[in-house]
C-alpha cells in the first residue's frame, strides 16, 4: 500500500510494513493470504501486513530495491485485489483513529 505527498521539492512516499513475524495482537496486521503471495510473486512463509505502523521515505531513495529477477527492474509487486485493499486500508484508518498509528521516517 503506497500513498505519496511532495515535500520540499521532494516526492515523499509513504508504505505500510510487511512481515513474516505473527503480530501479538491479531488487530495489529492483517494476514497476507497465501494465493494472493502466490499472485504477487512473494516467497510461500507466512507474511503480515503492519496496520499500526508507516514507513515514509523519498522517491526513488536507497531503501528501495528492485524485485529480484524482474527485467526490466521495477519497484513494486502488483496491486492488491479492490477488496483486500479495502481491508488493510479500513485497518489503518481503525488504528490512526485510536492514535495508535506510527509513522517511522526511512530515508535520512
Amino acid at each position: 500500500m503506497a500513498a505519496h505527498r511532495i515535500i520540499e521539492g521532494r516526492e515523499v512516499v509513504t508504505v505500510v510494513p510487511i512481515t513474516h513475524v505473527r503480530p501479538a495482537e491479531i488487530a495489529d496486521a492483517v494476514e497476507i493470504p497465501a494465493a494472493l503471495k502466490r499472485h504477487l510473486g512473494l516467497d510461500d512463509l507466512p507474511s503480515w501486513i503492519v496496520v499500526t505502523e508507516t514507513n515514509d521515505f523519498i522517491w526513488p531513495g536507497p531503501d528501495l530495491h528492485p524485485v529480484p529477477g524482474v527485467k526490466p527492474s521495477r519497484f513494486d509487486y502488483g496491486m492488491l485485489p479492490p477488496r483486500f485493499f479495502a481491508h488493510v486500508r479500513d485497518s489503518v484508518l481503525r488504528v490512526r483513529l485510536n492514535c495508535r498509528l506510527e509513522r517511522v521516517p526511512r530515508t535520512e
